[in-house]
């Protein structure tokens, strides 16, 4: 086809080329500087607002990591950890990401044990003192066409008593914690592709096509249910939602880049807001896809899109507070009155909460291609920022200023941002082992 294509291409360049030509044969060429008439990217700036004066929490022991961003809200606090950093054991928890295969799912913490779930659908329980196996359940699909699903093991999230499990293929598992027996089952009969969310004894969970759920943790009945827009094309995995429990609302980012709010009981939809910004909005080739978390806090939920922007927004309204031109897929750390941002250009980004000023941006050094290199979360332990990324690096941030204070090399391929409790920082690689650390 191109071939056929490609002569009339070359005569309309020539005629083009004449037509130019004798336009312009008896004009002056202008002088001067040549300016872009179109931004292609916005430059990051600090605002030097000394105004502002960043606060870290104080540190909290911190005894469980109970669903992906920590709790529902997605607020992880400074977490007591104390540790001379350590390798404490090493543990294999099944499949890993392959050509055919992905693993998404981050492991959870229940006092003194350790739960994790594969790229294949295999739920694990291990002693946190040791990496030793309590049991595994492998949870199989009644659908025998479900090997043909390229990720079985989507995410989970627990409640003390039970660990809630969401597989690519479309069934919801609850899984006694202390046995791994299996209490209940739901076939939602459509991919799923995010962690799912616990609050206010409901599951909230979405699906590859855009529906969200509402389920009932005690026996897995659909409470409600709802579609948005399909995106054609779309990122693996996906934002688990965000509850705000003042004003019982669930909030959801999917992968047209539309941010939704509910009623959580109810299921009505309240507000919507689109987090792409304007010069990317008629983009054809652009992810839209909301990778990163929204976050909570009070009756205030921050939001990252994929497409350059960065967003307070009023939990009541739906009004946005303010935004900044920052893009990302992974979610914003909120601790003490700052966000800390990893943005798409891996940079660290240190953001006011209240008005949305740039307090500082840090380049994120790396060793290796950047294109073959993921920049996760950042996490906050003992009063420094973390920062993990999948080439097995870990760096170390000042909070308060962006200063770089240490990195070491983990010499392994790491999966995602690490979690901590007990005093143990626990990270996982691509090829589905757990390390541990204290």
């Amino acid at each position: 086809m191109l071939k056929n294509k490609l002569p009339v291409f070359l005569v309309g360049l020539t005629a083009a080329t004449a037509l130019i030509s004798a336009c312009s044969s008896n004009k002056d060429i202008p002088q001067g500087k040549r300016i872009a008439v179109l931004e292609q990217s916005s430059e990051l700036r600090t605002e030097g607002r000394s105004d502002i004066k960043i606060q870290v929490p104080a540190v909290s022991a911190v005894n469980t990591w109970y669903q992906s961003g920590y709790n529902a809200q997605h607020v992880t606090p400074n977490i007591r950890v104390g540790t001379d950093f350590t390798k404490q054991w090493k543990a294999d928890f099944g499949k890993g990401s392959s050509k055919r295969e992905f693993l998404i799912s981050q492991p959870l913490v229940n006092q003194n044990t350790v739960y994790t779930l594969d790229a294949g659908g295999l739920l694990r329980a291990f002693k946190l003192q040791d990496g030793e196996t309590v049991w595994a359940t492998e949870l199989k699909s009644q659908n025998k066409y479900v090997r043909d699903t390229s990720m079985k093991g989507v995410g989970i999230a627990m409640d003390g008593q039970n660990i809630y499990a969401v597989t690519g293929y479309g069934v919801v598992f609850a899984v006694r914690a202390k046995d791994g027996a299996v209490q209940w089952e739901k076939d939602l009969q459509i991919p799923l592709r995010t962690a799912p969310v616990l609050a206010n004894g409901k599951l909230f969970i979405q699906s590859s096509e855009n529906k969200f759920w509402s389920l009932d943790r005690r026996s897995g009945e659909i409470l409600w249910d709802y579609d948005i827009a399909l995106e054609n094309t779309t990122m693996v995995g996906g934002a688990p939602a965000a509850y705000c429990a003042d004003l019982d609302i669930i909030v959801a980012g999917f992968s047209n880049g539309e941010l939704q709010a509910f009623n959580a009981s109810l299921g009505s939809a309240l507000w919507s807001d689109m987090l792409i910004a304007n010069r990317q909005a008629y983009s054809s080739t652009f992810l839209h896809t909301i990778q990163a978390a929204p976050v909570v806090e009070g009756e205030r939920v921050y939001a990252l899109g994929n497409s350059d922007v960065l967003t307070a927004i009023d939990v009541r309204t739906g009004t946005r507070l303010w935004e900044r031109e920052i893009g990302g897929s992974q979610t914003p750390l909120l601790s003490g009155n700052v966000l800390y941002v990893v943005s798409d250009k891996n940079h660290l980004v240190a953001v006011a909460k209240d008005s949305g000023a740039v307090l500082w941006t840090t380049p994120i050094e790396h060793e290796g291609k950047a294109s073959d290199v993921t920049v996760f979360a950042p996490i906050m332990l003992d009063g420094r920022l973390i920062v993990a990324l999948s080439n097995g690096q870990v760096l170390s941030f000042d909070p308060r200023s962006g200063r770089q204070i240490n990195a070491i090399n983990l010499k392994e391929k790491l999966n995602s941002a690490p979690i901590a409790a007990n005093g143990y920082i626990l990270f996982t690689t691509s090829n589905a082992k757990l390390i541990a650390y204290k």
